[in-house]
């Protein structure tokens, strides 16, 4: 009897925990302080406000660039994807007070990076790998990862349908940008602080032929 067993289509999430963040934690809070109007409310869509422009004149917002760049690279490598030619970026805020959270989204995008600026306290390791963790237990400011299959959760043959994430400053994620997602209500009397960047990838141009329909 011949046995082989295969995991085909999984979906790669990236952590990486930066040393010493609080003097830029401190400054990006800051920030959103100082200047309200940079917080848009967790805007997408293609007119909104892009942080990234502000690289040139703030430094946390170009350190915070660069460390992006950074996680978006080892993911790839991880992946086994060659660079891309170039990288689109749009970078926003996420900011959080007290009962607020975030409904079940993706991003128009390639891949997705979180950074956590400021959050409640915990003890616990960021990602649990055995999972066990009651879907409906909302934890205090939880990001869920939702398992992209169709309908995963009905089956019982799935051993898992989601994972939770709990955040501390300075933790970065990197995940494909069609990953449903979510954040479970922010239990702390101050405002959590994550910002998003959409990564959308641009390959050098192939055999195609491109045609404008005007």
């Amino acid at each position: 009897m011949e046995v082989t067993d295969y995991a085909f289509f999984p979906t790669r999430v990236l952590t990486i925990q930066f040393p010493e963040t609080e003097p830029l934690n401190a400054e990006l809070c800051d920030l959103l302080e100082r200047r309200p109007d940079l917080d848009d409310r967790f805007n997408m869509h293609p007119d909104a406000q892009n942080l990234v422009r502000l690289a040139d004149t703030i430094p946390a917002i170009e350190r915070l660039r660069s460390m992006f760049i950074t996680g978006a690279k080892r993911w790839l490598e991880a992946e086994g994807i060659a660079a891309p030619e170039e990288i689109d970026l749009l970078l926003f805020s996420n900011r959080l007070g007290r009962g607020e959270f975030t409904i079940v989204h993706n991003h128009p995008a390639d891949l997705i990076g979180i950074y956590y600026a400021r959050t409640a306290d915990s003890d616990r390791q960021p990602i649990d790998p055995g999972g066990g963790e009651d879907y409906f237990e909302a934890g205090d400011g939880v990001l869920v990862l939702h398992d992209p299959r169709f309908n995963a959760n009905l089956t019982t043959v799935c051993n898992r349908d989601h994972v939770k994430v709990h955040p501390r400053p300075g933790l970065m994620l990197i995940f494909p940008a069609y990953v449903w997602h979510s954040v479970t209500p922010h239990r702390g009397d101050f405002n959590r602080l994550a910002f998003s960047m959409n990564f959308t990838l641009r390959w050098p141009p192939g055999p195609t032929v491109r045609h404008s329909l005007k």
